[in-house]
């Protein structure tokens, strides 16, 4: 064996190491830390309060223990005018030379003067010592005749130092701000654990769910447990994957029916050519006429799927010129006069007086309106009316209506998709390809405008479309 590392050695490093790079193992270190720098402010500030108070409340014990001594000191500079034995005095106060007074602490009384400058006390070495404002603040002033003549203050207000039983109550204090901050770090790391666990769990099984998308499986979803942003995230990923089946789902159908579309026509084509060619049919006009029709039949065909494919694209080019809209639907009705009268069918152009210019392309807009006439005429009876009507506020809406059989509930949402009919059994010759409605849509909607069917089943359909003025 070589002295490489063994491959389950690297399988456990390549998944320690994406451990450490999850979201959950990031998530769950963020909030150790925050509760770390938390709990270890507040500690520091807690012990930092809570020594100042409890060192000021042992000065102020001792200085209240001395109320007596300064009523002495007072009567003291009252009868002798100056400090100059009142060291005797001074030795005479409540735990002088013991290190006592209430509490128990280690701090010494001295005496300042008017000008904050010790005058006695219990160690020789601090006299003279002038002491800050914020000292002389916390000691006990001594006053005659209303005039401060000096002030009693206590060691500990500049030296800090505590006694011994101070000093246990403190530690006593800090282990217990210590353990609490343990217990708190303890609390922070479990919670934060499970937190991070239930916000990356949603999020590993989106994951999933989208590497079966990408693999293929469009039928993956996933559970919405919450309203947050995952959980939108959640319903987001559903709909993306409903989209997607849906697309492949027309998709497919859209394959299916180009092919059934395309099959007809090229089994016309081969058999009249294989009759041709085997000798059955002579090679004249009259054998020649059906393949000529399927040919044309494929082109419109191949050209009805290449604008919906721009369409699609978004490369679908209008070259869009300003006309007068009742002339130019007089003009696409007109053609369509002798293919009604055939039918004895009464067809009409309503239009409301007024309606301003509109820029719009003649030539797609003019297969538009041809294709709902033509659908119109198809489905109307003999007898029957077709009316097209326009009218216009901020935008021309042109309805064509018949009096034909109407369209079903059922069949309504689908008038405009691909390869629709109504009649999957009827000949192509009444049916067309499927695609004349669909690109109905494709072109208005390249305008900026809307198309719509309505229909009651017995009482005709109206097939309507709005263009923006200013498309």
């Amino acid at each position: 064996m070589d002295g490489g590392e063994s491959p389950s050695l690297n399988s456990k490093a390549v998944q320690l190491s994406h451990r450490f790079q999850s979201l959950w193992f990031k998530l769950t270190v963020a909030f150790l830390l925050v509760a770390l720098v938390g709990v270890g402010l507040v500690a520091l500030l807690a012990n930092r309060a809570t020594t100042a108070g409890f060192r000021h409340y042992v000065i102020q014990g001792q200085l209240t223990d001395a109320q007596e001594l300064a009523g002495q000191l007072a009567a003291y500079y009252t009868a002798e005018g100056d400090w100059g034995g009142a060291a005797q005095v001074l030795a005479q106060g409540p735990g002088q030379g013991r290190g006592e007074g209430r509490g128990g602490g280690v701090g010494q009384l001295y005496l300042a003067d008017a000008n904050g400058r010790i005058v006695a006390g219990a160690s020789s070495r601090e006299l003279g010592r002038q002491l800050d404002r914020d000292v002389l603040v916390n000691g006990l002033p001594i006053e005659v005749e209303g005039t401060t003549v000096g002030t009693l203050v206590v060691s500990n207000a500049w030296t800090g130092a505590l006694g011994h039983i101070e000093q246990e109550y403190m530690g006593q204090v800090n282990q217990a701000l210590v353990w609490g901050g343990l217990g708190a770090v303890v609390a922070a790391l479990l919670l934060g654990t499970v937190l991070a666990w239930r916000i990356t769990t949603p999020i590993r099984k989106l994951t999933r769910a989208a590497e079966g998308v990408a693999a293929g499986d469009l039928t993956r979803r996933v559970g919405v447990y919450s309203r947050d942003e995952i959980g939108q995230l959640a319903v987001t990923f559903n709909q993306m994957a409903d989209h997607l089946a849906r697309a492949d789902g027309i998709r497919r159908q859209m394959t299916a029916d180009i092919a059934h579309e395309l099959r007809t026509p090229l089994s016309i084509i081969r058999g009249q050519v294989e009759a041709i060619q085997d000798g059955i049919f002579a090679p004249d006009a009259e054998h020649l006429a059906p393949i000529h029709d399927e040919t044309l039949l494929l082109g419109r065909l191949v050209e009805d799927l290449r604008t919906l494919a721009l369409a699609d694209a978004g490369q679908l080019r209008l070259q869009k010129t300003e006309v007068d809209v009742i002339t130019w639907l007089e003009r696409i009705v007109a053609g369509f006069h002798p293919l009604a009268a055939a039918k004895d069918i009464t067809l009409t152009v309503d239009a409301a007086p007024g309606i301003p210019r509109i820029l719009i392309d003649i030539q797609r807009m003019g297969q538009v309106v041809s294709n709902l006439l033509a659908n119109a005429i198809r489905h109307t009876p003999e007898g029957g009316a077709v009316t097209v009507q326009a009218r216009s506020n901020h935008e021309l809406i042109v309805e064509i209506s018949d009096t034909g059989p109407g369209i079903s509930p059922a069949d309504l949402p689908q008038v405009f998709d691909r390869f629709w009919r109504g009649d999957r059994s009827r000949a192509r010759d009444r049916g067309g390809s499927g695609l004349g409605l669909a690109i109905a849509r494709q072109l208005v909607e390249a305008h900026g405008g809307r198309i719509w069917a309505e229909s009651v089943p017995g009482a005709g359909a109206i097939f309507g479309l709005a263009l923006p003025r200013s498309s």
